[in-house]
């Protein structure tokens, strides 16, 4: 048993096996690095969101973003797909419609244009409860 001990030992060291021992004191992990950039919390002065410039912009930038997304319920564009006198149906996008009602005093860009089905227009007015539209006027985009 003696000789199986000492070669198991002697195996062990000439493989450069060592008893294995806990680090009392581990070296401290390294801080992270900073994020390059602005900082998160970067303040907007007042005076600059403020000045009517900004707004203005702001308010271009928004308020076309949403009529084009046809978030403004005041404003719709689309194909003619029905027309009668005073009473107009626009598809707004693939089976999606909106009716727009025209008044005596509507105007319709260019003037003098008589509108049909397919044409493509820009209908701007005054949102109805009903999900309609009460036309001021009316812009021919394109027409088929």
């Amino acid at each position: 048993m003696n000789v199986r001990f000492a070669l198991a030992l002697t195996v062990l060291l000439a493989a450069g096996g060592s008893a294995a021992y806990a680090d009392p004191t581990p070296a401290p992990s390294p801080a992270p690095a900073a994020p390059m950039g602005l900082p998160a919390n970067l303040p907007i002065p007042a005076s600059v969101l403020n000045n009517p410039i900004v707004q203005s912009v702001l308010q271009s930038v928004t308020g076309s973003a949403t009529r084009e997304l046809g978030l403004d319920p005041n404003w719709s564009q689309g194909r003619v797909t029905f027309f009668k006198r005073f009473e107009m149906q626009i598809e707004t996008a693939p089976n999606k419609y909106r009716e727009v009602h025209l008044h005596q005093g509507t105007v319709i860009n260019p003037r003098g244009t008589t509108i049909v089905t397919g044409m493509y227009v820009r209908a701007s007015g005054a949102h109805q409860q009903d999900g309609s539209l009460d036309a001021s006027d009316i812009t021919v985009v394109r027409s088929n």
